[in-house]
């Protein structure tokens, strides 16, 4: 079970803590190993824990998987990540994952497995740290950079626990875990009003699992609409897990044509709701059909439809453009005319 779980469910490297090497999962399966030899039934996401890291990177300077390998990573970026590491620590894990150094830029399937997990290993975390740079109090957070860019979003959601930390590292609530305040008068779910004002996400969502709330396609999309990312691609590839689907990773492509691959993929969960968009720029390029929304912002401000249907839509992109089943009914019309009205 525990070999199952890290090879698949956990990042494919990890900061180990003790000494702040980069390590591979083999290296993690061998450390827990021994924990659970004796045990008949247990659960390997209680012992293969590890913290991850939210934050804006830096125009330069963040440490690279290349620079922790050999053991040459310093400057702003690296004492970023130590102070990240130092946090991990007093939630009692043994591991951490940053995206700066924890991934091997140089392979291009490590990159685009990466990609692809990002939402998982965001989600299978012990606790997700963000460093909001920019900010100082609560009062800041709309300010913050953090709330603007694109892969932030998943960033928010997925994980169950989350602690967010000021530009000083100090933690920015008396709480363990931002996403369940406590109510006692201690206690400061003021973070959470703040973000749902900053984002338009729902105190609801922003607190469980999102893959297990009915949200439209639609609403989903609004909430990604002013966030940038640097890549024209990840504006797509950034939402995969919000709507757990799957693309194959090309930057190159064009943010046109990859956020046209998420449309289709998603229609292939049966959304219609997918379809309600209200954009003059749909996605020319697509050869045959304008049914396709050109990106996130297409779905802002439109009204909320009810579509009434009681199973999923069938919903394919052919070489003709859209192809949805429709239901023909008889229309029978009574003229007047033969009595000499208009």
């Amino acid at each position: 079970k525990l070999d199952r779980y890290v090879m698949n469910e956990i990042p494919i490297h990890l900061i180990r803590l003790s000494d702040m090497k980069v390590v591979g999962r083999n290296a993690v399966k061998k450390h827990f190993q021994s924990s659970v030899s004796n045990l008949f039934s247990y659960n390997p996401a209680d012992h293969a824990k590890y913290a991850i890291l939210s934050h804006r990177w830096l125009d330069e300077g963040e440490p690279t998987y290349e620079d922790m390998k050999a053991g040459t990573a310093a400057g702003q970026g690296y004492e970023k990540l130590e102070k990240f590491c130092e946090k991990a620590k007093e939630y009692g894990v043994e591991f951490a994952w940053s995206d700066t150094c924890c991934i091997d830029k140089s392979s291009s399937t490590e990159l685009d497995e990466s990609i692809r997990s990002m939402f998982r290993w965001y989600q299978n975390s012990s606790v997700c740290m963000v460093h909001l740079a920019q900010s100082e109090k609560i009062e800041d957070i709309q300010k913050d950079e953090w709330i603007r860019r694109g892969w932030t979003l998943q960033e928010l959601l997925a994980p169950y626990k989350i602690k967010f930390f000021n530009a000083r590292w100090m933690p920015m609530t008396c709480d363990k875990n931002d996403k369940a305040p406590s109510m006692t008068p201690d206690g400061s779910p003021d973070i959470l009003r703040a973000l749902e004002k900053v984002t338009s996400i729902p105190h609801n969502i922003l607190t469980s699992d999102l893959r297990k709330c009915p949200m439209r396609v639609d609403e989903r999309m609004a909430w990604a609409a002013a966030r940038k990312t640097t890549r024209v691609e990840d504006v797509a590839y950034s939402l995969m897990g919000i709507f757990d689907v799957s693309l194959q990773i090309a930057y190159g492509e064009g943010r046109d044509r990859a956020f046209c691959r998420l449309i289709e993929a998603i229609m292939q969960t049966g959304d219609p709701s997918v379809l309600n968009w209200d954009d003059f720029s749909p996605a020319w390029h697509h050869s045959g059909s304008r049914a396709l929304p050109i990106s996130p912002w297409s779905f802002v401000g439109c009204v909320s439809r009810q579509f009434g249907f009681d199973r999923p839509l069938e919903m394919t992109m052919t070489s003709c453009g859209l192809r949805i089943p429709l239901v023909i009914l008889p229309l029978i019309i009574h003229s007047t005319l033969q009595f000499g009205y208009t």
